[in-house]
């Protein structure tokens, strides 16, 4: 069995480990990517990035590749939440960018993989992690080998493939599922906006425009509570949604997709790194979709990772990545009061 050394060893393929990868061959760093062989597709979701996250894109090099990757611009957002009057949240005013970008998120990705260069990654059957080596073990199609590092790191997502082998646990803070499907688009005169949120008895609800012909909806309550058990069904959602001002008049008879189900809570991990490893994106903390934080998350954290690494590598201190470590947990701890006072509307 052979062996391969490089400076970072990054463990998963989405946003967050593709983008540290764009960074880290940047710098000159040698990295290693780690993502798993036929990936089983998900849900198109229409999942936006908000003006707010154009700027640091921007500084980063990648606004290019994530305009390429947009469905379409947004201009803002509509909600019912807390009032019975629609909110209307207009980006018009928001410096100094005034739109956000509706992503396809699998061109996204295919756009970033093009940035990288194909001898730096492997796509394995699958890997595990050799404790007494410090090194992971990867079982590809054409061979299998020993893939050492300096620093490993954790970009699997809500899976914590690394976390947990290496045993760490996570601070789980709600039990929020979500329940997505495809639906013919609907236009409704209130709505101008390609984005609508309402709050409702037990839960609340999305619908966000895919493309001209596509409306994605997400119906999002707690585990095992009445209203999670029903929205398994899109045949209960007309009841469930019977209440609500403006939601339900996305419904259609049609639906074009099975209902997806997939967590959506608030988890952040009870170590976001070690003295040769560490956790970004949602492995590191994940957030409720209301916040929209999802790909800014990714991107964020990835950008910071970039720089602790960098910092680590070049010190051979790991107090850059204990500072990197803290900054995402005052940022999770800011979320974590802001989405109380949302959810406190959710009875």
């Amino acid at each position: 069995m052979g062996s391969i050394h490089s400076d970072v060893v990054i463990i998963g393929g989405g946003i967050a480990g593709l983008c540290l990868s764009v960074l880290l061959q940047r710098k000159g760093i040698e990295y290693f990517l780690v993502t798993r062989e036929m990936q089983q597709k998900v849900m198109a979701l229409a999942e936006t990035l908000p003006p707010s996250a154009l700027a640091m894109i921007q500084q980063l090099g990648l606004r290019e590749v994530f305009e390429e990757s947009a469905l379409e611009k947004t201009l803002g957002y509509h909600s019912l939440w807390g009032s019975s009057q629609v909110q209307d949240v207009n980006f018009y005013f928001q410096h100094p960018y005034n739109y956000g970008l509706k992503l396809d998120k699998q061109l996204l990705l295919n756009k970033l993989e093009g940035c990288l260069e194909s001898h730096r990654s492997v796509e394995c059957k699958d890997w595990s992690w050799e404790e007494e080596d410090r090194c992971i073990r990867v079982n590809s199609a054409e061979k299998s080998f020993d893939l050492y590092g300096q620093i490993f790191v954790d970009a699997t997502g809500r899976k914590k493939a690394l976390l947990r082998r290496l045993g760490i646990g996570s601070t789980v803070h709600d039990q929020q599922i979500a329940f997505s499907c495809h639906l013919p688009r609907i236009r409704h005169p209130k709505i101008k906006h390609g984005v609508f949120t309402e709050v409702f008895e037990g839960g609340w609800g999305i619908v966000s425009s895919l493309d001209q012909r596509t409306n994605v909806m997400t119906l999002y309550a707690e585990k095992g509570s009445p209203q999670g058990l029903k929205m398994r069904e899109y045949d209960h959602w007309q009841t469930l949604l019977s209440e609500t001002q403006i939601l339900q008049a996305f419904l259609a008879d049609e639906v074009w997709s099975p209902v997806f189900v997939s967590a959506a809570n608030s988890i952040c991990s009870n170590e976001i790194a070690g003295s040769d490893w560490l956790a970004l994106g949602d492995a590191a903390i994940a957030f409720d979709p209301l916040s929209s934080h999802g790909i800014t998350n990714a991107v964020y954290t990835a950008w910071q990772a970039a720089e602790a690494i960098e910092e680590r590598l070049c010190s051979d201190s790991d107090f850059a990545l204990g500072v990197y470590s803290e900054k995402l947990r005052k940022i999770f701890g800011a979320y974590l009061a802001t989405r109380q006072r949302f959810h406190n509307h959710v009875v």
